[in-house]
């Protein structure tokens, strides 16, 4: 039967060259994975509320669906083509500045993420939501002189028009109200009439910063500190680009510096933004910022949407000098920037993960780059593409800072060999040496850190009888058994069962093993060996609300715990006096990851937890357990030792092609059958090869590698693969990336494809 012939009603019936038409031309950005731009039209009257980084809705498509859209670019000119008007233009609210967008653009260029999303992620959803804020209406008399004088009128109606007629523009409508003695249907009667016009708009409760009682610090700064803060004073009287690493050991004192350096650009009238990793972190650290500025504010995600919307606002309008954050708080709509802080600049967690998977600190550094403000980065343990960075860039100046404050001491570090050592009874995680020290230093009324970077009670759940691990159905990775919530939980999927009695197997059931402890069961292990102690657990599973955080600061000055056990969150940047002992239960862990980060990550934890302790007047002292003794970055820990470390750390990575020294990108792809994986990988790096061979005769000196199966090679029940870039420079692997997604070469037939650039995991 032959198909039915439809008629085509959106074709022209005829053609006809004319003149083009002149129009105002708006160039957005979709709110949706597409990468493209967009042009619309928009009437003359409404011209003046388009404005570059303000969000429209626009219809999309070819059933014309609204969407939320960014606006680029906005031009007059002539257009000969059909384009569609914007359809609705947004409130002010959570808009952008010209800079925004232009820092918007390089992470959408960089990270190969379309430019909408890059911008929307710019903005949180509260701001565009305007959370917090009040429906205000405004009334204006739009009627001439002619009009009014020849018409009968009441007497509210001659109040409410007098009243207009005192201002040059318009009245809220509460004040109008009652001043005038009108009521509301007067009113609606003359806006009915078309005599006054009527507008509403949204406008920002007060916002209440950060209070603290002002402190004024009666020491003074070492010659270290001094000479690091004349430089960078020195760096924002130059009112240029400077990238200053601060790197000083623990409890050197950098935190003064960092305070002292934002007083200096807020006495200018400009403003400051710090960044922080973690939100334990915003909580301590807001105190002590507070006490030195008479307006502070702080973004993180432990906010209400009300609290992150006035805020916003807040800085928006210039009203706050110094914010304090953690990610999103690097795009703070601040109007005047002085000084961008990044505060233990090489931590992992400052790396988004979801697109656009863009880095902070190097968004921090193109936003000062751009803005030609100085950038300061510290850390007592430097990442190594920042240390490199320093080595070999002018725009990177590294200010030491070799000494604790006061001159205080290290903490002693020792190796508690694991291998031939046998634990207390009732007890699989801790050993004699740590529980000797921790009862001791319970005895002399200081307080502990303990340290396991593990979550849950048990890392795994086996079956002696038939073999069988449980695992997550979704994902190749064990189930995690929390016992206080009465769960496994798989923490790549968030998947939870019940806790088995006996093995799933339906031929075996025999009794489970546990093995693998976590912070739950160093937390029993704890209690039963110190009873009468005060001991805090501080892990992504206790610390779920803001409160939380602050509660544990709280806690730990007042001396109220005893012993505050958790996971990496308590491993930096907290300062609490009275530690005077810090244990490191499974080390090692981290150096056995799969990654070649993996020596750097071990010694950064271990040396940032060790400098927990003999912070004030009693000395530190630190016990790490580990079943690798032998592994370089444990011995370079013992002494502190970061130079040592990373001189012979960046002598491998050199002779192995590997950052900093080359600069990389990831290509996952994922679906749920590994032979089209395969094939469909295999299909890309042959297009990407191809690219390859034709920039610059082939010798790019960019290397592709893979497909191969991800270290976590099964995620949420789909297969995962993935496909390293590996190049000399930032810039050769920018140009092999943007020819290959300019000839469609990322193309892919499985269910998704990821772009990483400069991955901080290989997980």
């Amino acid at each position: 039967m032959p198909r039915r012939k439809t008629v085509d009603h959106t074709a022209p019936l005829w053609v006809e060259a004319g003149n083009p038409t002149e129009a105002v031309l708006v160039s957005v950005a979709p709110v949706a994975p597409i990468d493209k731009l967009y042009t619309y039209t928009v009437d003359d009257e409404l011209a003046h509320l388009v404005l570059p980084g303000r969000r429209v809705m626009v219809p999309f498509g070819r059933k014309g669906r609204l969407a939320p859209a960014i606006v680029v670019s906005v031009t007059r000119g002539p257009w000969n083509s059909t384009l569609k008007p914007v359809a609705e233009i947004l409130e002010e609210a959570g808009s952008l500045s010209d800079h925004l967008i232009d820092l918007g653009k390089w992470i959408s260029d960089y990270y190969y993420c379309p430019l909408g999303r890059s911008l929307a992620a710019m903005v949180p959803e509260a701001v565009r939501k305007k959370r917090g804020f009040q429906t205000v209406r405004h009334a204006r008399l739009v009627a001439d002189s002619e009009t009014i004088e020849g018409s009968r009128l009441g007497p509210k109606q001659k109040q409410l028009i007098a009243k207009l007629l005192e201002g040059d523009g318009a009245f809220e409508v509460g004040m109008l109200l009652e001043q005038s003695g009108a009521s509301r249907s007067t009113l609606r009667g003359l806006i009915d009439k078309g005599w006054v016009e009527e507008t509403q708009s949204k406008v920002a409760v007060s916002y209440e910063p950060v209070q603290a009682t002002k402190v004024t610090p009666s020491y003074s700064m070492n010659d270290a500190q001094q000479a690091a803060l004349d430089r960078i004073e020195a760096g924002i009287a130059d009112d240029a680009f400077k990238s200053f690493l601060l790197f000083g050991v623990s409890g050197s004192g950098k935190t003064e510096v960092y305070i002292r350096a934002m007083q200096r650009v807020v006495e200018s009238g400009k403003q400051a933004i710090m960044l922080v990793p973690e939100i334990a972190l915003t909580a301590q650290l807001m105190k002590r910022v507070a006490q030195r500025f008479d307006r502070v504010a702080v973004i993180h995600s432990g906010l209400t949407g009300v609290e992150r919307s006035l805020a916003w606002e807040d800085i928006r309008l210039g009203h706050t000098p110094v914010v304090v954050g953690t990610r999103s708080a690097i795009f703070a709509p601040c109007p005047d920037i002085g000084l961008i802080v990044v505060d233990e600049e090489q931590e992992p967690s400052y790396k988004n993960l979801q697109s656009p998977r863009f880095h902070v600190r190097d968004v921090a550094i193109m936003r000062a780059q751009k803005l030609g403000v100085p950038v300061l980065l510290g850390s007592a343990t430097p990442s190594l593409e920042t240390w490199n960075n320093c080595l070999h860039r002018k725009a990177y100046e590294r200010l030491n800072l070799p000494t604790r404050v006061m001159d205080k001491s290290m903490p002693a570090v020792k190796l508690v060999d694991m291998t031939h050592r046998t634990a207390p009874s009732k007890t699989v995680t801790i050993s004699e040496p740590l529980q000797t020290a921790l009862a001791e230093t319970l005895e002399r009324k200081q307080q502990s850190v303990v340290l396991i970077n593990r979550r849950g009670f048990a890392s795994w759940l086996f079956c002696p009888t038939c073999k069988t691990r449980i695992e997550c159905r979704r994902c190749n990775a064990g189930m995690i058994l929390h016992r206080s919530r009465k769960i496994l939980l798989c923490h790549h999927c968030h998947e939870q069962t019940p806790i088995p009695d006996r093995c799933p197997q339906m031929s075996c059931g025999g009794r489970l093993l546990t093995g693998g402890g976590g912070a739950e069961r160093v937390e029993d292990e704890l209690k039963q060996m110190f009873p009468t102690a005060q001991i805090m657990r501080a892990d992504s599973d206790t610390m779920n609300h803001a409160t939380k955080y602050t509660e544990l600061v709280t806690k730990m000055e007042k001396g109220e715990v005893d012993i505050l056990l958790g996971t990496q969150m308590i491993a930096k940047g907290l300062d609490f006096p009275g530690v005077a002992l810090v244990g490191v239960i499974g080390a090692d862990l981290a150096g056995a990851a799969g990654d070649f980060r993996a020596s750097e990550r071990l010694f950064q934890l271990v040396t940032q937890v060790a400098g927990r302790a003999g912070r004030a007047e009693t000395e530190g002292r630190v016990l790490v357990q580990t079943l690798s003794p032998s592994l370089p970055a444990l011995r370079s820990s013992l002494t502190h030792d970061y130079c040592s470390f990373v001189e012979s750390e960046l002598a491998f990575r050199k002779e192995q092609y590997l950052p900093p020294f080359t600069r990389m990108a990831r290509i996952v792809i994922s679906g749920k059958r590994e032979s089209e994986l395969i094939a469909d990988g295999t299909a890309i790096v042959e297009r990407i090869r191809s690219v390859v061979e034709e920039l610059d005769g082939g010798d790019s000196g960019v290397r592709v590698l893979g497909p191969h199966p991800c270290v976590l090679e099964r995620l949420r029940g789909s297969y995962r693969f993935e496909l390293l870039l590996v190049a000399r420079t930032a810039t050769e692997l920018n140009k092999v990336l943007g020819s290959v997604r300019a000839s469609g070469g990322f193309k892919s037939k499985s269910r998704s494809l990821m772009i990483d650039v400069d991955p901080v995991a290989l997980s």
